[in-house]
């Protein structure tokens, strides 16, 4: 059930930010510089993410929003809402490893050898909306993603949201 929030991208688990990868889409023709508050949406848990993963990802949502000058407010007077989805997806990776080389050897076809081994693997993906609330339009979508990895500790998993959420936010608002 918390599988996907080991992630954030909402639980991301690879060696630092480097395995996340990101992606935003904005409308651009909104005004994304008058806004200065925000609101979470009245949502669920989703995608197999636990309440402990959850709150990590909106304390660091919060956070970094924080750190550029937005406030929290209430749904009825904050300029824009958040929502987030999450969702996990096993993944296949083939590796084939050889040596030696083919080839018509005294008379015969002589060939190397190949093994081919394969790998699976959880990837977790954290979307994150904001919606205008007067309009009920959305106005900007984020989405980290990266490999989980269930082996992380509390602290590595609060790291992992940490860095997942700072890397989708980096450019937010768009200018």
């Amino acid at each position: 059930m918390g599988k996907w929030f080991t992630v954030v991208g909402l639980a991301l688990a690879a060696a630092g930010c480097s395995g996340i990868s990101t992606t935003s889409d904005w409308d651009e023709a909104y005004d994304f510089s008058s806004l200065s508050t925000y609101a979470w949406m009245d949502q669920g848990l989703e995608g197999g993410v636990s309440e402990i993963m959850l709150r990590r990802m909106k304390v660091a949502v919060e956070s970094d929003l924080d750190g550029k000058g937005f406030k929290k407010a209430d749904e009825y007077t904050a300029d824009v809402m958040l929502a987030y989805h999450t969702g996990t997806q096993d993944q296949q990776q083939y590796d084939t490893y050889g040596y030696g080389a083919g080839g018509w050897q005294g008379g015969y076809w002589g060939g190397g050898m190949t093994t081919t081994t394969v790998r699976t693997y959880t990837e977790g993906t954290l979307i994150l909306d904001v919606i205008d609330r007067k309009s009920n339009e959305l106005v900007w979508r984020g989405s980290a993603t990266d490999t989980i990895d269930e082996m992380n500790s509390p602290e590595q998993r609060v790291q992992l949201v940490q860095d997942a959420v700072s890397k989708l936010l980096k450019d937010f608002p768009p200018s």
